[in-house]
């Protein structure tokens, strides 16, 4: 500044040409100022600054008279005059204590007039309830009230003695301001009183300030304490098994999951806390528990905690799991007054399943292949059990059946079953069933097995291989005895026909039995020479259904033609057959029979063939010959028989030596019958002349007769 800005007569303190007073010089002539009204406060925390003058009605100290270096105005000589000269257009900037309107020039000590300017620091802070003991006021914290403060002074700027110099009772927000009034710059620090019952939770017993010199008003805020309570009962409210499996899989790591519910009934309102938990069970149980679970709890609020426990269990049955919990309250400096409700147990008992994967390896069944009808036959059924594991042994039922037809008793009449133990080897079972049937047909049998574990708590994980069957086919006879009871043949060939006549014939089949309702087939065949066409060119067939005892006769017919102007030996032949596989023939020599033609003539050489019924005689009778037949040497003339019907016994002899009585150039053989022996009677047209060849043969044969004496 230039020397004459204040003029140098009205220096308050003069500090010498081109010199400025310090804040030091000031406090130095503090009383002075006090004196002139000036608090020590503001001569210690007003500011320094720069302030700029600019109005020639602000008023501030003058001295009247000349003063010397660093020598005050006498206070007689100070007064106040509007600043000489005027700013206005040429505005001053003096270096200044300056508060709130009041100032002290540092050019030459002069002040302002006004000297209310009291700047007062202070120092403040909450006490506050740290529910949460994180060392940090939290929303939601509450203030403690009541609470008595310290403000210690470690040093001072001023000279002011050390110690504590102040005390504050927090208000109800927890609040606590210590205002600075007449404590003077210097090292500052506040302390909270100790209660029992009660931690610290902030991070410095001690809130240290420093307060420098023109520190004016500052606010030293946020020396805040926070506390809490030294007790808190962590309890546990509820211990139990969260919805625990039925059942676990033996061998298989199972996860369940225990509950626990934990409170802090206080009085600390937020704790920390371990809650651990341990697993005990039979000696085939082994456990996973998890680390301790580390939560913090409130006032009130309870808190859950889920653990998961892996338990696996090797044998199948059921198995009782005890879970035991402790919980501790690890916030340090806290104690729980009744740990007695710190502990809980819960146990549930679980079944433990395994798998046995039993099965049939193989099913058979062994019947005898053919058998008769209310014959008692054996049936075995085999079975082959198996155990694919994992668990044995199994105890398994393995049950075996056996199922035909309805006609058939089976004894026993149900499944057998058979205990065994399945573990790795298989192991073989049988049954047998003794079985009579009724009916002759094809009895189809099954045989079943199944593998049906039997122990508790062991499963079969594939039902599907646990059944096997078999079959077997038994084919049930009845015994029965079809013949061809008769075979008769009757040809319209006559010594004066020789060409297209016709042939019948007629068969008898029986069914002597036991076999009832014989589905049966006959065939009939007809022969003659190779100049013959015969029609039909084939055998001919009858089926008939036979019962028990009974018999059946019926007719075919041929239609015989011959190039050759002679006499033919024709044939036919039967043979009766069962139509169904399973009636039995006991006796198959009577299943065939077989007759031959053989062309008579009665009384040869005389036409037509007369025979008078009514007088006893002989009539001749001529077994002609044939190419394919002599007469005389084949016939057994012991065996001839003529009449009504060719069966009548009316021979009395034969010539000794053939006879061509038919001009052929073939010897017939002529015999006698007695007439009254033939059996003809009136009305009848044809007679028959039945025998046998000297080798067994059957044959017949038919000619045209004319009766007389009716």
């Amino acid at each position: 500044m230039v020397d004459s800005s204040c003029g140098r007569p009205t220096y308050i303190i003069d500090p010498g040409i081109h010199h400025e007073l310090t804040r030091a010089d000031v406090l130095r002539f503090a009383d002075y100022y006090v004196d002139r009204g000036f608090d020590r406060n503001f001569l210690w925390y007003a500011p320094e600054q720069q302030r700029q003058f600019h109005s020639a009605t602000e008023r501030w100290s003058g001295c009247v008279g000349n003063v010397q270096l660093y020598t005050p105005c006498q206070p007689s000589a100070v007064n106040y005059h509007p600043v000489v000269g005027s700013f206005d257009e040429n505005p001053v900037t003096l270096h200044t204590l300056s508060y709130e309107g009041s100032f002290i020039a540092l050019a030459c000590g002069n002040f302002s007039e006004n000297k209310s300017g009291k700047p007062v620091p202070v120092i403040s802070g909450h006490k506050y309830h740290d529910a949460n003991r994180n060392g940090v006021r939290d929303a939601g914290e509450q203030g403690l009230a009541g609470w008595t403060m310290t403000l210690h002074r470690d040093r001072s700027d001023a000279g002011q003695g050390t110690g504590a110099v102040d005390t504050r009772t927090t208000d109800a927000n927890g609040y606590y301001e210590f205002r600075l009034n007449g404590q003077l710059p210097g090292d500052y620090a506040v302390t909270e009183e100790n209660r029992a019952d009660w931690t610290r939770t902030s991070s410095t017993e001690r809130h240290a300030v420093h307060v420098p010199i023109g520190a004016a008003s500052t606010k030293y805020g946020g020396r805040d304490f926070g506390n809490v309570e030294t007790k808190a009962d962590a309890v546990k409210v509820a211990f139990d098994v969260v919805d625990p499996p039925a059942e676990m899989t033996a061998d298989t790591s199972h996860a369940l999951r225990v509950r626990a519910l934990l409170e802090n009934r206080g009085p600390a309102p937020v704790i920390e806390v371990q809650d651990a938990i341990s697993a005990s069970g039979p000696p085939d149980c082994s456990f996973t528990t998890p680390p301790p679970a580390i939560r913090q709890l409130t006032l009130g609020r309870p808190v859950e905690v889920v653990f998961e426990v892996g338990v696996t269990c090797l044998d199948p049955s059921f198995h009782p799991l005890t879970f035991h919990n402790a919980l501790t309250v690890t916030t340090p400096g806290v104690t729980d007054p009744d740990p007695a409700s710190n502990h809980r147990t819960t146990s549930a008992t679980i079944a433990v399943i395994d798998e046995a994967n039993v099965g049939i390896d193989s099913t058979r069944l062994d019947c005898v292949t053919r058998t008769y009808v209310r014959d008692q036959f054996e049936c075995t059924v085999t079975a082959v059990a198996v155990n694919m594991g994992d668990h044995g042994p199994a105890d398994t039922d393995v049950r075996l059946g056996l199922t035909g037809p309805a006609d058939c008793a089976l004894t026993p009449d149900g499944p057998t079953s058979h205990a065994t133990s399945l573990f790795t080897s298989p192991v073989t079972v049988s049954s047998k069933w003794d079985v009579t049937c009724a009916n002759r047909s094809y009895h189809d049998f099954t045989a079943s097995s199944e593998a049906v574990l039997g122990h508790l708590h062991v499963i079969d994980p594939d039902g599907a291989n646990n059944s096997g069957t078999a079959t077997g086919r038994v084919e049930v006879f009845e015994r029965t005895d079809l013949s061809v009871a008769d075979l008769r043949l009757t040809c319209t060939e006559r010594q004066y026909r020789t060409q297209a006549f016709d042939c019948t014939s007629t068969v008898t089949v029986a069914n002597a039995g036991p076999a009832d309702a014989v589905h049966t087939l006959t065939t009939v065949t007809f022969g003659a020479p190779a100049d013959c066409t015969v029609s039909p060119d084939t055998g001919q067939q009858q089926a008939h259904v036979l019962g028990a005892g009974a018999s059946a006769t019926f007719t075919k017919d041929w239609t015989v033609s011959c190039t050759e102007s002679r006499r033919h030996l024709l044939s036919t032949g039967a043979v009766v057959i069962a139509d169904e596989p399973h009636p039995e023939d006991t006796d198959r020599t009577n299943d065939a029979r077989s007759i031959s033609w053989v062309p008579p003539d009665v009384k040869p050489r005389s036409f037509p063939s007369s025979i008078n019924v009514k007088k006893e005689g002989l009539v001749p009778v001529a077994v002609l010959s044939t190419t394919e037949f002599d007469a005389v040497t084949q016939v057994d003339r012991t065996s001839l028989t003529f009449g009504a019907t060719g069966l009548e016994q009316s021979l009395v002899r034969c010539g000794s030596a053939g006879e061509d009585v038919n001009d052929d150039g073939l010897a017939d053989l002529v015999c006698q019958f007695d007439t009254t022996k033939t059996g003809l009677t009136c009305g009848m047209t044809t007679a028959t002349l039945m025998g046998r060849t000297t080798d067994g043969r059957r044959f017949e044969g038919q000619d045209d007769v004319k009766l007389t004496g009716c």
